[in-house]
């Protein structure tokens, strides 16, 4: 049998004691001299060996005793506040996507309209492209009817109320055998009646641009044409319109002469 050295023994007894441990004592039979085993008690049973010490568990490292004792983290303010917040409803998409269009509509509304929109000599001209080009030509030249430049027109009507009842009236309308201060002869058909396809405002239109291809002076500032400014701006009518120098409103010299009727002026 294989003897236990002394100092394991002494080692193990102190291990035992240590934790606590039946058989930490020194037994009597145990202080014998060195090297020679110890008798067996009076039960006869041989010594029990020292039970190994328990293993201690491995110590938590440094990370893992800060990553316990550290509490969580809070949520920043931003992210709590997207977590809280409440959602768009879908029906508001469409209505927020039609916005801008809605708000480039409604600026639009409170810009003034441009000068070329609302200036009577711009719709004039535009008027006199589609309605009277065609005979006159486009700058006034004269096609198959008389030309208006270098003051033909003028010489023609001095008085722009009669210049706008002959384009109203046209010659089958118009109740006199001649027209015009040059008395010239009015022919059947050869002018005709816009008063049932145009306004008196768009007539007005007609005759200030045709007066300026004439080159004569046509700008609000002169005092002859004042009347048909007013008419041209929709501002009056023919009826109340005055006439060139503030003569009183009512038919042309020329008109009365023809004996154009009053109501051809309107209301």
């Amino acid at each position: 049998m294989t003897e236990i050295p002394e100092h394991l023994l002494k080692r193990s007894r102190e291990r035992r004691a240590a934790l606590g441990l039946e058989g930490g004592e020194t037994p009597a039979s145990a202080s014998g001299p060195p090297g020679q085993a110890p008798e067996a008690e009076g039960t006869g049973s041989a010594p029990v060996p020292a039970a190994a010490a328990a293993t201690p568990a491995p110590a938590p490292t440094a990370a893992v005793e800060e990553a316990r004792a550290a509490p969580p983290k809070p949520e920043p303010a931003y992210i709590r506040a997207a977590k809280s917040r409440k959602r768009i409803p879908y029906w508001a998409m469409p209505v927020l996507a039609a916005l801008p269009i809605w708000g480039y509509v409604y600026v639009r509304t409170l810009e003034p309209p441009p000068a070329g929109e609302t200036d009577p000599l711009v719709l004039g001209t535009e008027l006199f492209g589609a309605n009277c080009a065609s005979c006159h030509g486009a700058s006034g030249q004269g096609v198959s009817a008389p030309a208006f430049v270098d003051g033909a027109v003028v010489e023609t009507w001095p008085d722009w109320r009669d210049h706008v009842m002959w384009v109203k009236l046209g010659s089958d309308g118009w109740p006199a055998p001649t027209y015009g201060a040059t008395d010239k002869p009015v022919g059947g058909g050869g002018m005709p009646a816009f008063g049932d396809a145009l306004t008196d405002q768009e007539i007005a239109q007609i005759v200030l641009h045709e007066r300026e291809l004439a080159g004569d002076d046509v700008s609000p500032d002169n005092p002859q044409y004042t009347g048909l400014f007013a008419v041209a701006n929709g501002e009056t009518t023919l009826a109340e319109a005055p006439g060139p120098e503030d003569a009183p409103p009512g038919l042309g010299p020329i008109s009365q002469a023809a004996g154009v009727d009053e109501s051809e002026l309107g209301g």
